[in-house]
C-alpha cells in the first residue's frame, strides 16, 4: 500500500510540476523545443509511476492519488507567479490530503488485471461511442458544447488507467495487447476532446467534469468489474474520503487559470535578471 500510494503521489508531483513547466515552455518558444521534450519525458516517467501504483493499490486510490497533481500545480504555479493561493485552494489541498488518507486506510486488496474478450470488446465499444458522441457534441456551440466535451474528455481519460491494468504482469498475448493499445487511444481521444472544449468554455467549466469523471469512472470499474476491495467495515469512511477528495479536486480544477499569469514571467530571461 505504501509503495503504491507513494508511486501515485510521486506521479502527481511529476504531472503537477510538468503542467507548470509546460505552460512556461509554450509561452517562451515553439511547441517543439528541448524543454517540451523534457516535459514529455517527465510525463512518461509519471505514467510509469502511475502504472506501479495501479499494480499495487485499487484504482480508486491510484486515481485520487494522481489527481493530487492539481494541488501540486496550484502550489507550484503560485510559487512561480509569486501570488498567494486563494483560500479555497488552500482548504481544498487540506481536504484532498485528508480524503486520500482515509482512502489509503480503507483500501482493501487489488482485484484482477486480466481482461476477458467481453471486457476488451466493451472497452473498444466505449471508445468508439465516446468518439461518436464527441463528434456530435462538436455541433453544439458555446459554453454548453464545451462542457459536454469536458464530460466526454473525462470519460476518455478514464479509459486509460482502466486499460493500464492489463500491463500488470502481462503475458503479452492478445488478451493483454488489445487492452494495452487502448491506453494510447483513450489518451489521445481525451486530449483532443479536452483541447476543443477549452476553446469553447472556461477552464473551470470544462475541467471540473473532466477531473471528476477521470477519477470516478476508473474507481467504479475497479470495484464493480475488476474486484478491487475495501476493508471490511470501512465502506462508510472510504466513501467519505472519496467524496471529499472529489470535491477538493473540483475546487482545484481552476488552478490552470493561474498559469495564465505566467505570461509576464515567461518573457523574462531564464536567469530571472531584468534586461539592461
Amino acid at each position: 500500500m505504501l509503495i503504491g500510494l507513494g508511486a501515485a503521489l510521486l506521479a502527481a508531483v511529476v504531472f503537477g510540476v510538468g503542467a507548470v513547466v509546460q505552460a512556461i515552455a509554450a509561452r517562451r518558444g515553439p511547441l517543439l523545443s528541448g524543454l517540451m521534450v523534457l516535459v514529455a519525458l517527465a510525463y512518461f516517467a509519471g505514467w510509469l509511476l502511475h502504472l506501479v501504483s495501479i499494480a499495487l493499490v485499487p484504482l480508486y486510490v491510484a486515481q485520487v492519488g494522481v489527481s493530487a497533481s492539481l494541488a501540486v500545480t496550484a502550489v507550484t504555479a503560485a510559487a512561480v507567479v509569486g501570488e498567494p493561493l486563494a483560500t479555497r485552494h488552500r482548504l481544498a489541498v487540506g481536504v484532498l490530503v485528508a480524503g486520500l488518507a482515509l482512502l489509503a486506510a480503507a483500501a482493501g486488496p487489488v482485484g484482477h488485471h486480466r481482461f476477458d474478450t467481453a471486457q476488451t470488446v466493451t472497452m473498444y465499444v466505449a471508445l468508439v461511442l465516446t468518439l461518436v458522441l464527441g463528434l456530435l457534441a462538436m455541433r453544439v456551440g458555446g459554453q454548453r458544447g464545451g462542457v459536454l466535451l469536458g464530460y466526454l474528455g473525462g470519460i476518455a481519460y478514464a479509459g486509460s488507467p482502466i486499460a493500464t491494468r492489463s500491463l500488470v504482469d502481462p503475458t503479452w498475448g492478445w488478451k493483454d495487447i488489445a487492452p494495452a493499445i487502448a491506453i494510447g487511444l483513450f489518451g489521445l481521444l481525451g486530449f483532443w476532446l479536452y483541447s476543443v472544449a477549452l476553446r469553447r468554455a472556461s477552464v473551470i467549466a470544462t475541467s471540473a467534469p473532466l477531473v471528476v469523471l477521470q477519477t470516478v469512472v476508473p474507481a467504479v470499474v475497479g470495484v464493480l468489474i475488476l474486484d478491487d476491495g475495501v476493508r471490511a467495515g470501512w465502506w462508510p469512511l472510504a466513501l467519505i474520503g472519496f467524496v471529499a477528495s472529489i470535491v477538493a479536486v473540483v475546487v482545484l480544477s481552476d488552478v490552470e487559470i493561474r498559469t495564465d499569469h505566467l505570461d509576464d514571467r515567461a518573457r523574462e530571461p531564464l536567469t530571472g535578471h531584468q534586461p539592461g
